[in-house]
């Protein structure tokens, strides 16, 4: 998991969230000076989720439309 974050972090991707009690929330996660702690920033601000109740994260892609006019689809 912590793994996903390193990658959307580098990559500049959202991601989604969903912790120990369902609840899912979307942002752009950053670099904290707690290794325990995910930081987001999402639309309402900024969040510190602890990671031990993240039960699942999710990077979300973006597809350029100048990839899309070069597949034959």
């Amino acid at each position: 998991m912590n793994k996903e974050v390193e990658i959307a972090i580098r990559r500049n991707q959202q991601i989604v969230v969903r912790n120990t009690s369902g609840e899912s929330v979307t942002g752009f996660p950053e670099r904290s000076a707690d290794s325990s702690i995910l930081l987001l920033r999402t639309v309402q601000g900024n969040l510190w989720i602890p990671f031990e109740e993240v039960e699942q994260v999710t990077r979300l892609l973006s597809i350029r439309s100048h990839h899309l006019s070069s597949m034959a689809l």
